[in-house]
């Protein structure tokens, strides 16, 4: 087993990622105020519930975003296993969802004006169920960047053998389970300005999200070369990270991100 890989969602705009700038393009939730509330539905089970309420604590600690937890989120088999988005709200989920090389996804949906209208964060525990991953600190360091991805935030660092950055927006090994100041000020940078409506706390089951867990060409992934199916196609790989984009009927892209396990 290689011990590095880690699933995440991020779009790779420059390499090495400075740490001048890490927003996941321009992506981010329109908001008619300075600060704004997102609902995170809680569709973990209980041994994760801990995990979900530090990050969302942490994250909460930004001057522009508090994260509040709906903690009646289903945890239905079948509820965990799709984690379907909803609309203007992120659903976080885990599941086995097999040993498909992915750790953690997070997905978010776009509208034509880079407004995020919706989010999902899935927790593999096919891969948390072994020794290495099975331990607080992994669980925490993925649910906290996961979260993260899902309001705009980038990766500060992608190399795991250089020196560790100290927080959970940072490949490193061992990991860190929280955010920085760094990860703060990024925050205010993104959601400096306004914008003239509001795309989060709609609550509108949208039909659509993290439904597909298998790899392009496999399951529902299979006509992966696609972009209205599954994941959609590939927009571009740089190493062990790849990122896939699917547009719509109404013309939402849903956007997937995924850093392969080595040798994948």
């Amino acid at each position: 087993m290689n011990k590095y890989f880690i699933t995440l969602l991020a779009f790779l705009l420059t390499s090495p990622l400075s740490l001048a700038n890490h927003s996941w393009g321009n992506y981010h939730w329109a908001r008619t105020t300075s600060s704004f509330d997102l609902q995170i539905i809680n569709s973990t089970t209980s041994d994760w519930d801990s995990h979900v309420s530090i990050a969302i604590g942490d994250w909460s600690a930004s001057s522009k975003l508090n994260m509040i937890e709906d903690t009646n989120g289903s945890t239905a088999n079948k509820v965990r296993r799709r984690c379907k988005s909803v609309s203007g709200q992120v659903r976080i989920c885990n599941h086995a969802y097999g040993e498909n090389g992915w750790l953690g996804i997070a997905g978010i949906s776009i509208d034509g004006q880079d407004h995020i209208v919706s989010g999902y964060t899935k927790l593999n525990d096919s891969y948390f169920s072994w020794d290495y991953y099975n331990n607080p600190l992994w669980k925490q360091s993925v649910t906290c960047q996961e979260l993260g991805h899902n309001v705009g935030l980038d990766h500060q660092d992608e190399d795991f053998n250089n020196t560790a950055l100290g927080t959970c927006m940072d490949y490193q090994d061992p990991p860190t389970g929280s955010p920085d100041a760094h990860d703060y000020e990024q925050l205010d940078n993104i959601y400096a300005h306004t914008d003239s409506y509001n795309s989060y706390d709609t609550g509108a089951d949208t039909g659509d999200g993290g439904g597909c867990n298998a790899p392009p060409g496999k399951g529902c992934n299979k006509a992966g070369a696609n972009n209205t199916v599954g994941w959609g196609i590939s927009i571009g790989r740089r190493g062990n990270a790849e990122t896939f984009i699917r547009v719509d009927k109404d013309g939402i892209r849903h956007l997937t991100h995924v850093t392969w396990a080595m040798g994948h």
